[in-house]
């Protein structure tokens, strides 16, 4: 992990491929137990959009960090694209990871006047 960002005195993960920690940012946001991650990434919508990042050939790499990882998903392999979101599951680095993309959605989810 590398890239720590600091939002009203939360740090902020970042991945070795540049994604956010959405737990992170949902504790920088006030932490309300309705804007978990795990109720916008099971929402409908958040799913769609997901799919459709995936769909459009993935996230690039970003500038700061050149890297790529290989996304596999059942049998469709899907080479050389940043997978828009990943969950780290125990250890030290937990959380769920997302592209900036995601990141503003979910703060559109918390707050409407983000859309602003």
């Amino acid at each position: 992990m590398n890239n720590l960002m600091v939002i009203d005195g939360i740090e902020v993960r970042r991945d070795v491929q540049g994604r956010y920690c959405l737990n992170d940012l949902h504790r920088a946001a006030g932490g309300e137990q309705k804007y978990r991650p795990k109720y916008w990434l099971d929402n409908k919508q958040t799913s769609e959009l997901v799919e459709q990042l995936f769909t459009e050939g993935g996230i690039p790499p970003s500038e700061q960090n050149q890297s790529v990882s290989f996304f596999q998903s059942g049998s469709d392999t899907r080479s050389l694209v940043r997978a828009p979101v990943n969950t780290v599951r125990g250890g030290a680095e937990q959380g769920t990871y997302v592209c900036k993309e995601l990141v503003f959605a979910y703060a559109m989810w918390i707050s409407p006047s983000f859309h602003l």
